[in-house]
């Protein structure tokens, strides 16, 4: 049971003093004009603004007490609610429940909530269905963000079945509530491990977003603590089995050692301190048995035999010092198929799946190393690439912990639609095709590491990797894993595409070229996710050549209309993006993104963003660096460096630095900050993210000035940058 202290101000007006969540937790405020419906003017209840079409009844409340309102269906208006409405006032960044009774046909009434800011609708809310034809208590609780104004929404539907049929409404109360407490008892702190990072859950009675969770790790058999980063307070209140992750701290450390045993302090604010331990995964897998695969295939190849945890993997790869390349000619539906745990495939070359080069079955624990995947993907009879066809690919609920590595997943057969190209028997442009990796539902717990995901302009991939529940509390990866230190290039839409629970995902190191947009990440509905040490070079919106065809997009492309899918903490931290030469005959100065944060539509929302040590590199001042329509104060910019326009709520970007970079060559071909120029050790220390910087304080962008750490196998050297030095001693 997971309940919520009333604030002390409350306690006399509460119905307890201890109520569980989505119960309410004070009686009633004067906020709703009549909203037990018992004052009626002119055959009408005072206060609410009636629609003209239906007939406005006075009938018994509940229990044969006081007045309702009942509505009967005299006339039929499919696919349309009724509604009576009140409008009432709020404050911002609140609190409150609405709640009230129905009576009628199961499904028929609802109550609903729509907050407006500064006039313009925010969210709509609505409540459960009704499953009883008696008198129904409903309601939910309700945050109001950086609303100023809300409307209570009677409604019901009305559809010609439903004529003569009458629905009931009564004793409607908007309730204020204080900031979220956890009062429950103690959830004990847990730790999920990959080889580099571990995700850390813990709900602490007591716990709000008031009370900070502050976090320290270090190896077993060491003395001294480090430090991390606190963990983020989850004051949002989730439905479904989300639920569960109401009131809780979560957030993650990285850059651990593979196969470590580490212990983590996790010490409540004014309250009390637990120590866990945990073990990140090893590098070294353990072997049970080894297969040995043919050199040649050519129809698919099923796996039906694995490990467990405790004999380790079977290794399936071909004979020491021979290859293997299985060529699926255009007709086998996939090259391999995996429907076993516990399994390694290493060092396949994988050419011509009709659909998808490997698929995954309702598996865990599968390791793919060492592959190259090309020429998958279907095309359908009117031209179009059929979508999510993918060089790896699983559609089931139970996939989890799977690790794709060192492999290369490049030039598929189909090619996706571009932005200025219509999906045949659509009005759709939205790129649709094939991908590198699609994760199609599961658990997460999955590690994408060291891969070249890669093609050319006649064989686009739609996204690099990802799936189609964004706006969800599934998503890719769903949770628990890492992206890192991958090559990614040739999408119509986004390189990586992080949608969805995004509940302690990291995504780092990863170098991202030629796409139009770079990292989708409209809406963590959960969180936190952690963006940082990225690299974007080209960004181009289609094929053709004129002006607007060589458009560049957006790093981080932010937002969802729903408010209940962008409530998540999102960090930004440490990313670049560049801005290489121009494309051939262009009249932009280069072909780098045009926008760092943005949202792609003024409907769309999203709070508890943190952005810190980034290099905003633009085409042009009039580009977007970060664009907040909404001003939203939940959102936190700042010590970036950023050339281009900004909005934002007041206040942000207070140690920022509006210039353009100046960059210096490093050795190794990558570019970092040249000393003495705009954000060369200019950065906000971030434990964890940043503690071997070289000089007095972090730099901004993706490479600190003479790190010592090598350039990722994977990326290439940067391209030729604007303002770059050209005498260094380098």
């Amino acid at each position: 049971m997971y309940c919520f202290r009333i604030p002390p101000l409350l306690r006399s007006a509460a119905i307890g003093s201890l109520l569980c969540l989505l119960t309410g937790s004070a009686l009633a405020d004067k906020r709703l004009n009549n909203g037990q419906l018992e004052s009626w003017e002119n055959d009408h209840p005072a206060g609410w603004a009636l629609p003209d079409t239906q007939k406005i009844l006075s009938t018994a409340g509940p229990e044969g007490q006081g007045q309702a309102l009942k509505v009967e269906v005299t006339t039929a208006i499919p696919g349309k609610d009724g509604e009576i409405r009140q409008a009432f006032d709020i404050e911002p960044r609140s609190r409150y429940r609405i709640s009230g009774q129905i009576q009628g046909p199961a499904g028929m009434g609802a109550i609903e909530l729509i907050l407006y800011r500064k006039g313009e609708p925010y969210t709509r809310v609505r409540s459960k269905p009704v499953l009883s034809s008696d008198w129904t208590t409903v309601g939910f609780n309700f945050e109001t963000a950086d609303c100023d104004s809300a409307e209570a929404v009677l409604s019901w539907t009305q559809e010609t079945d439903q004529l003569g049929q009458t629905v009931a409404f009564d004793n409607l109360a908007i309730t204020e509530l204080g900031p979220l407490v956890y009062e429950g008892e103690e959830v004990s702190p847990q730790a999920i491990a990959t080889f580099n990072s571990v995700g850390l859950y813990w709900k602490p009675t007591g716990g709000s977003a008031a009370r900070k969770v502050s976090v320290h790790y270090r190896k077993v058999g060491e003395d001294s603590w480090s430090e991390a980063m606190p963990l983020w307070f989850d004051d949002n209140e989730h439905d479904g089995e989300a639920a569960q992750h109401t009131a809780e701290y979560r957030g993650s450390i990285v850059y651990l050692d593979s196969g470590t045993d580490y212990e983590a302090k996790l010490s409540l604010e004014d309250g009390p301190t637990r120590i866990l331990s945990f073990t990140t995964r090893s590098d070294d897998f353990k072997i049970a048995r080894k297969v040995t695969l043919p050199s040649s295939y050519s129809k698919k190849f099923e796996i039906f035999e694995g490990g467990n945890e405790e004999d380790g993997y079977v290794l399936y790869e071909p004979a020491q010092g021979t290859e293997a390349v299985w060529d699926g000619r255009s007709v086998i539906e996939h090259n391999l198929e995996i429907k076993a745990s516990y399994v390694i495939v290493r060092g396949l070359t994988l050419k011509n799946a009709r659909t998808h080069g490997i698929y995954l079955d309702d598996v865990h624990d599968v390791i793919i190393d060492q592959c190259d995947i090309s020429g998958w993907g279907d095309t359908m009879q009117d031209g179009q690439a059929r979508n999510l066809n993918a060089a790896i690919y699983a559609r089931t609920p139970v996939l989890e912990r799977i690790v794709i590595q060192n492999c290369r997943l490049h030039h598929p057969r189909s090619d996706s639609n571009s932005w200025n190209q219509t999906r045949p028997g659509t009005r759709s442009r939205h790129p649709e095709g094939p991908q590198g990796i699609v994760f199609y539902g599961g658990k997460g717990g999955h590690v994408i590491r060291y891969n070249r995901i890669e093609s050319d302009m006649e064989h686009m991939f739609n996204d690099g990797m990802g799936e189609v529940h964004n706006f969800s509390y599934a998503g890719f990866p769903v949770r628990d894993s890492d992206i890192h230190d991958n090559f990614i290039s040739h999408c119509w839409d986004d390189a990586l595409e992080i949608e969805g629970a995004d509940m302690n995902v990291r995504v780092w190191n990863n170098y991202m070229d030629m796409t139009y947009g770079a990292i989708g990440a409209a809406v963590p509905s959960l969180g936190p996710v952690y963006f940082f040490r990225n690299v974007y070079a080209v960004s181009r919106k289609d094929e053709r050549t004129r002006t607007n065809d060589l458009t560049g997009h957006y790093l981080i492309k932010i937002g969802n209309e729903s408010a209940k899918w962008s409530r998540g903490r999102m960090y930004v931290l440490h990313n670049t993006i560049l801005q290489p030469p121009p494309f051939p005959g262009a009249s932009a100065p280069s072909s780098g993104a045009q926008a760092g944060i943005v949202y792609t539509s003024k409907r769309k929302k999203q709070k508890n963003i943190v952005s810190r040590n980034n290099i905003f590199h633009l085409r042009t001042e009039r580009d977007w660096a970060i664009k907040d329509p909404h001003h939203n104060t939940s959102n936190d910019f700042d010590y970036d460096l950023y050339d281009g326009r900004t909005a934002y709520q007041e206040g942000s970007q207070a140690h920022g630095i509006q210039a353009s970079p100046h960059f210096e060559r490093a050795p190794d071909g990558r570019l970092w900050l040249a000393p003495g120029t705009p954000g060369h050790d200019a950065g906000q220390r971030l434990p964890n993210f940043n503690d071997h910087y070289t000089g007095q304080a972090p730099d901004m962008g993706a490479v600190e000035y003479q790190d010592p750490t090598p350039k990722p196998a994977i990326w290439p050297a940067f391209p030729p940058a604007r303002n770059e030095a050209q005498n260094s001693e380098h």
